[in-house]
Formats: C-alpha cells, structure tokens, sequence
C-alpha cells in the first residue's frame, strides 16, 4: 500500500514539473490594477471622454489597464529579443535592430495568456544586455566607466532574479517531491516527503497572494526610474491555476505522505 501511495505523489509532482515548465506561472490580475491605480485609470477614462471619445466607460477602463500592463512588460524587457541584422555587400553586419513587431507579439501574448519561466528568464537576460551595453556606451563616451552615471540608469535585474527563483523553488520543491517518492517507493528511510510537501505548498501560496504581500501606495504615474516597475509588477501580478494545482498537490502529497507512515508504524 505505501509503493502505491508513493506511486500517487510521484505521478502528481512529474505532472507538476511539465506544467511549470511550459505552461503560464504567473498572469496579471485586473481587478488588482483597478483597485491599486484607481485614480489613474478613472483620470484617463475623464480625459478621453473630453477628448470626444466615443468609447463606453467600461472600454476605456479594459484600455488603461492593458496600457499599464504593456508599459510594465515593455519596461521590463519581459519578451524573446529578437534582432534584425543588415549585411553589407561584403557580408559584414551593418546594423542590428530589435524586431519591434515580434517584441509586441510576445507582449500580447503574456497579457493575454500569461507569464511562463522562460517570459521570466528573457526578462533577465534582455536586463543584463542592456545594462552591459550602457556600461559600454559609458566607457567609450567617458574613457572608462562612471559608476554614478551607471547606477542612475541601469536596470536592476536582482528583484527579477527573485521572482524567477521563487518560481523556481515551486519547481526544485516538485523535483524533490520525485526523488523522495522514488525512494519511498523502495522504502528508504527518511524521505522527507512530508517537509518538502508543506514547503512546496507555501510557495504556492505566496505567489496566489503576491498582490497582497507586495501592495504598496506606489502610483504608476509616480514613477519616474525604470527600476520601480518591478513593484508595479509584484503588486499587480499572481499565480495561475497551475499555482493552485500545484499547491493543491503538495497539500495531496502531505496528506499522502502521513499515511504511507501510518503504515509503516502500523506493521
């Protein structure tokens, strides 16, 4: 009875990692935007309306909020970067530029269908780019670098790191819920399933309530560094469904995990 309870929280936690890998993590909440830029909006929705727009209130509302969710994505650099490169007659590169219209896409994309892992790590690696090449652009304007001037303008990727290893201790925690029900399948001692179980349940909870943990008063027309659009994120954004299978799975592997000792003292 213990290998097909063990059997149970293996299948579980193989799904688990498959739906993380490839399927949305995180997706903004529009009712949170409403409700932390309420001023914001119902301003744009005034000014539009005096604008002769024919736009019912409603509309306009849907308008403001994608507008706040395209800035924030754009801002953050969360898309492929993809780029454009022009040969000469010699087939050196001439120019590269990014491919705007497949940037947009992929922004589209996200705020129609979500934020998968790898949305997060292109949105670190498109920060890190960027901060090498103003470092570069620093170097050849200044002669070396000025880290005051660099400073002022770069673009942290440390907060985007954090929310990308939150993630991923969602799906260390599924990986480890394998291996300890592999071992409890041949009945190794100590498996741990239990602890990792409740872990892997917190962690999901903590990212269904990330526009409660991370609410600030911040405004979005209050904004005036780059690097403060990783709050607007935080506060505006929460786990998917696949969050809530995944909570709801470890809270299963708990409870499975109790019984399979139940048991094992029971013999």
């Amino acid at each position: 009875m213990k290998k097909f309870l063990y059997g149970i929280t293996l299948i579980l936690a193989v799904v688990m990692c498959f739906i993380l890998l490839f399927f949305p993590v995180l997706n903004f909440n529009r009712e949170a935007i409403y409700n932390n830029h309420q001023n914001e909006i119902e301003n744009y929705i005034l000014e539009e309306k005096e604008n002769g727009s024919l736009k019912t209130n409603e509309e306009l509302k849907e308008e403001a909020i994608n507008n706040i969710i395209y800035q924030t994505l754009m801002v953050l650099q969360m898309y492929y970067e993809s780029n454009d490169v022009v040969y000469d007659e010699d087939n050196n590169s001439i120019e590269s530029t990014n491919d705007y219209e497949a940037m947009m896409l992929d922004i589209y994309r996200i705020k129609e269908k979500g934020i998968k892992y790898t949305d997060l790590a292109n949105s670190i690696k498109n920060q890190i780019d960027y901060d090498i090449k103003l470092n570069n652009a620093l170097k050849e304007a200044n002669g070396k670098g000025n880290l005051n001037l660099f400073f002022t303008n770069w673009q942290n990727p440390i907060p985007m790191m954090l929310v990308f290893l939150l993630v991923a201790l969602e799906f260390a925690c599924a990986v480890l819920v394998i291996i300890r029900s592999i071992k409890g399948i041949f009945e190794k001692k100590r498996n741990k399933l239990l602890t990792i179980s409740i872990f892997g349940a917190l962690v999901s909870l903590m990212l269904l309530l990330m526009p409660v943990i991370f609410k600030t008063d911040l405004e979005f027309a209050a904004v005036d560094n780059v690097n403060q659009f990783i709050q607007i994120f935080l506060m505006n954004v929460e786990g998917t469904s696949v969050c809530y299978y995944c909570g709801i799975c470890f809270i299963i592997c708990f409870a499975l995990s109790i019984f399979a000792k139940l048991f094992k003292y029971s013999k």
